[in-house]
């Protein structure tokens, strides 16, 4: 009697353990899954917010989006302006830029769903930047300049802004003058601002690589060799149009914001003369002043577009062979890539 008694108890003493650690697991596995999903909502709104209004502070956001990179890396490359070039070329940065040289990257980007940062909103820039900083876009770049040293500038300079160089002067992004000079050096300002905000960042890294998003390397960009002593900074070859190439730039620490300091320095000039230069050329003005040695390296990259793309200047005219969908800016940009890669591999 007392066997079959246990018999019978045994498995209703063990039923509601069973059911109590059953529902525990369950609760645990729910607990798990919403944190997760909390989790990522949380990511993707920041790049949500990145790209919308719902950033109003016109300094800064620092976001790290992921520890891909390690902290041992001694180079970081910003990519400045908005986001254009597209994932063909981005897998071309991380393969021949960053991997081969073990940096870090971020991001400058305007603000805004009126910039091509919201059409590429899942761009994998994103996820493998460390940093992401953003400025304010401006419908009259001349109220970014106020931001350097007041208004004064509009009194003294702009009155004596030759018509013709009204396309491609220096003023470009100001209301009434075409083109982006001005957008280019207030954007290297911002820059400048942000390494200034967060000092960490700037003392982390020996070497800083100031560059676009529509760069398409088309083979290894080692720049790890590269002889940074002596102020010098490192250009590619080419597209100089009687200065030096403004697209992509290799600095030391020591050198890094003083080769940002273009606008500052140029209103400091009070020299009207140099309102009739391009951009090129107050850029090679204003490092000799600073002491910077130009130096210039082959060029393995070259600026691309895909069909979807804005721009304020020249628009792509040929396709890439190769890269379906993909198109060239700049000929001779181009070609000196091809030649040099091909001595290269």
């Amino acid at each position: 009697n007392l066997s079959c008694s246990l018999d019978k108890l045994l498995p209703a003493m063990i039923r509601p353990h069973l059911f109590f650690t059953t529902t525990a697991l369950l609760l645990f596995s729910l607990i798990f899954l919403v944190d997760k999903g909390f989790i990522w909502n949380q990511k993707h709104r920041f790049r949500r917010m990145l790209l919308s209004s719902e950033l109003t502070d016109p300094k800064t956001v620092t976001k790290k989006v992921t520890a891909h990179s390690q902290p041992s890396n001694s180079s970081l490359v910003i990519i400045v302006g908005n986001l254009r070039g597209g994932e063909k070329a981005w897998k071309t940065l991380y393969k021949n830029v960053l991997d081969v040289n073990s940096a870090d990257l971020a991001l400058v980007i305007g603000r805004g769903s009126s910039t091509s940062n919201n059409y590429y909103g899942n761009s994998s820039l994103y996820t493998r930047a460390k940093y992401i900083w953003d400025f304010p876009e401006y419908d009259d770049w001349a109220d970014a300049i106020d931001l350097i040293n007041g208004t004064s500038w509009r009194e003294t300079y702009l009155p004596f802004v030759k018509v013709v160089r009204r396309y491609d002067g220096l003023m470009g992004g100001i209301k009434g003058y075409e083109g982006s000079a001005a957008i280019v050096f207030m954007i290297r300002w911002f820059v400048s601002q942000r390494l200034l905000e967060n000092p960490d960042v700037l003392n982390q890294y020996e070497r800083f690589v100031i560059t676009r998003a529509d760069h398409y390397y088309q083979c290894q960009h080692e720049y790890r060799d590269l002889d940074l002593s002596n102020n010098t900074v490192w250009v590619p070859e080419g597209e100089d149009y009687g200065g030096v190439c403004d697209r992509h730039q290799i600095t030391s620490r020591a050198n890094i914001l003083d080769s940002l300091d273009i606008f500052p320095t140029f209103f400091q000039q009070k020299d009207k003369q140099l309102l009739s230069f391009n951009s090129e050329r107050l850029l090679a003005h204003v490092w000799r002043l600073k002491g910077l040695n130009i130096r210039r390296m082959k060029r393995v990259m070259f600026t691309c577009a895909t069909p979807f793309d804005t721009t304020r200047w020249r628009h792509a005219n040929g396709v890439v062979p190769g890269v379906p969908g993909l198109l060239k800016k700049y000929p001779g940009e181009y070609d000196l890539t091809q030649r040099n890669c091909r001595t290269q591999s």
